[in-house]
């Protein structure tokens, strides 16, 4: 194997094979040869992908499920179907993602796919290294998804959205396979913000998850448990069995994070397309890709000036965050005034940073105010 190429891409997840796949298929790489790093042969179905979404997604072919009727639950068990207006719930399944992506790379000449440990990166004027367990190469630029937390300030808010999820398969499902739980807050809130989101994916199945944003993991039976009370006392569901599960852990931080070290492109959570409010991030770094893209074809470099999410949202990730932090204003009853008051399509523009002022206000509007004048006055001289 060389030594040598134009484009490092480390790390073969959502983020790193999304890149490759998009860049060569849009043709801005096509001329280009590229080594793409990660330590697992991506054979297995070990997660999925959740997303709101109200144009058609790069990956729409793959979507595994999509909805367009979402319900929200209080603690107190009160329920309201939410007003989307043109926005869907989407999934894909990991498996799916990454058969459909590696099945093109795999046919295209210039790109070489290595399953390695990857030590160091580092940027060197120009150009980049790349120090794995076997060798150590070099290229012009490096495309970097492997994230390890950073070294935090006492300004910055860090919490976990931390979740497991089951498939559960049952004749007793009683659920519309049209309509999602997006939130469903009837469970112990002992542990921070809590809830639950329901996924039927046909008439007897349904990816079942437990969440939580808090600054620490429960102990594994704790996510059991809470499980079986939920499926068993909320759904009302006795006869079932699990076929597949999941566990995850999302950081969720106003941390800055960098896109750009020298020619070191940073992409996904490490460059900063985890949605510090939410967790979410394969929207996010779908439309990074597509900046990079347009880069390429505009003046023939990835770098590009405009980050997608703006310091505007970003101020309103970082106030929300303190405000979930400090305890105060419960998470439950905090995102109970806001999708009870706002109508959701103006709440899930503005938890993806493409809300305009005016539906800022509405959702602003639904909250108490007093929880957050303090935050957003930290939050704003912190920027």
């Amino acid at each position: 194997m060389k030594m040598e190429y134009d484009i490092i891409v480390c790390g073969g997840g959502m983020s790193g094979l999304s890149l490759v796949y998009r860049d060569l298929l849009s043709g801005v790489w096509a001329n280009k040869s590229i080594l793409l790093i990660d330590k697992s042969d991506k054979s297995v179905n070990d997660r999925t992908w959740c997303f709101w979404e109200n144009s058609i997604s790069p990956f729409e072919e793959i979507i595994y499920r999509k909805w367009d009727e979402m319900c929200f639950f209080s603690v107190d068990n009160k329920s309201f179907l939410l007003n989307t207006g043109d926005y869907n719930y989407n999934m894909i399944r990991s498996i799916d993602f990454y058969n459909h992506t590696l099945d093109y790379l795999k046919s295209q000449s210039n790109l070489t796919i290595l399953n390695d440990n990857i030590k160091s990166v580092t940027s060197i004027g120009n150009s980049c290294e790349v120090v794995t367990d076997s060798h150590t190469y070099h290229s012009e630029y490096v495309f970097n998804s492997i994230y390890d937390k950073p070294k935090l300030e006492e300004k910055h808010t860090y919490l976990l959205q931390h979740f497991k999820g089951v498939v559960i398969e049952s004749n007793e499902l009683n659920l519309d396979p049209k309509q999602i739980y997006l939130m469903d807050f009837r469970t112990s809130q002992e542990n921070g913000n809590t809830f639950f989101y329901v996924l039927p994916t046909s008439e007897t199945t349904a990816l079942v998850e437990y969440t939580l944003f808090s600054d620490k993991l429960l102990e594994k039976e704790i996510y059991d448990k809470r499980i079986e009370e939920y499926i068993t006392e909320v759904l009302n569901i006795n006869d079932y069995k699990i076929i597949d599960s999941e566990f995850g852990v999302i950081p969720m931080t106003d941390y800055p994070f960098a896109r750009a070290d020298g020619n070191i492109i940073n992409i996904g959570t490490v460059g900063g397309d985890t949605r510090g409010s939410t967790g979410y991030t394969f929207t996010n770094t779908q439309k990074t890709i597509t900046k990079i893209i347009n880069s390429y074809q505009s003046n023939g470099t990835p770098h590009y000036t405009e980050e997608h999410i703006s310091l505007k949202h970003k101020l309103y990730d970082s106030t929300l965050l303190k405000v979930l932090a400090d305890g105060k204003y419960k998470g439950h009853q905090l995102f109970t005034d806001m999708f009870s008051s706002a109508k959701a399509s103006d709440v899930l523009a503005f938890l993806d940073s493409e809300s305009t002022l005016k539906q800022d206000f509405k959702v602003i509007k639904s909250l108490i105010p007093q929880y957050f004048i303090k935050p957003f006055f930290q939050s704003w001289l912190d920027k």
